[in-house]
């Protein structure tokens, strides 16, 4: 299957934390990592480990980063024919890692920002060739706009996954068919103020056709699984896989690199929740992301030699 990613590119510089630290503290860290990132990114490789063909567009600065991620491309196999120069500098982004609190995650998206509406250009035979063309707000809106607008021109599947969030604007939304959330997304999409977490059967009971009307809805839920909403049909709840999690920065990209290549299978609903939540999980298990995303044949691999998880 052909997939065209609208990429985002951050120099990745992580810090494994006990605690997030409170305003105002200083705290130290046990162990630092470096590595490429970016959400475009993370979906790029993550896809084309799976084994789809991948296309993707990629600004770059014009420093030590953006050659050496190129040469990292090159390596993986994935062609850099639309990575492009913009500006001196690439994205930079700082992580802060708390096994028990999650993640705290500052960007500088650099060139990222610089990318426009006209390097689309080059990639309209690739749009017109694809079977989906998945984006995320790493980059700006606009281009993810007119990106989805040649997608429909040639009926073409579009995947948002809008990280870091912004709330869509009503006319991307409407060319958009599958909405890929996490849960403080979810929440801020559809405007739900509840001073306490959702369970599962209140997102289950969410009326999110008043707010959009295209295809897909998945809302991820973390160590609790994932949630698919179809139009004319019931909520499905997905459990997640039980591991041993190490680091979930990156989760959400080894999902939704999942779920797009169930899209090229003859997949149900459930497995496909299933084999998306497996490439989370594996990725979980780790520390880093890209060194983690996993091949098709890990991700089988888990599935056959996990027990299927059990709904709670």
């Amino acid at each position: 299957m052909r997939v065209v990613v609208l990429g985002s590119y951050v120099q990745a510089h992580c810090l494994a934390v006990p605690a997030l630290p409170v305003k105002g503290a200083s705290i130290q860290a046990p162990s630092y990592w470096q590595e490429h990132g970016g959400k475009g990114l993370n979906l790029a490789v993550g896809m084309h480990r799976l084994g789809l063909s991948v296309c993707l567009l990629l600004a770059v600065g014009e420093d030590a980063a953006g050659r050496s991620v190129c040469e990292f491309l090159q390596t993986e196999g994935i062609s850099t024919q639309h990575i492009v120069q913009l500006g001196a500098h690439s994205g930079f982004g700082i992580g802060l890692i708390s096994v028990d609190e999650g993640n705290l995650i500052a960007v500088f998206s650099g060139a990222n920002h610089l990318l426009n509406t006209s390097h689309l250009t080059a990639l309209t035979e690739e749009i017109a060739l694809a079977q989906v063309v998945c984006a995320q707000f790493e980059i700006q809106p606009a281009v993810v706009l007119a990106a989805f607008q040649l997608a429909k021109r040639y009926r073409v599947k579009t995947l948002l996954n809008p990280s870091p969030w912004q709330k869509p604007s009503a006319e991307l939304l409407e060319l958009t068919d599958i909405l890929i959330l996490n849960e403080v997304e979810a929440r801020l999409m559809f405007e739900l103020a509840t001073p306490t977490p959702l369970t599962q059967q209140d997102w289950c009971s969410l009326n999110w056709s008043a707010y959009w009307s295209g295809e897909l809805l998945i809302i991820t839920l973390a160590e609790r699984g994932a949630i698919l909403f179809r139009q004319g049909q019931a909520p499905l709840y997905e459990p997640a896989w039980q591991i041993l999690q190490a680091d979930p920065t990156g989760a959400g990209d080894a999902f939704t690199a999942g779920w797009v290549y169930t899209l090229g299978q003859q997949t149900s609903d459930p497995q496909a929740l299933g084999f998306a939540n497996a490439c989370g999980a594996l990725l979980a298990q780790q520390v880093g992301v890209l060194a983690a995303l996993p091949s098709l044949s890990s991700v089988e691999a888990f599935i056959r030699q996990n027990h299927s998880p059990l709904l709670r």
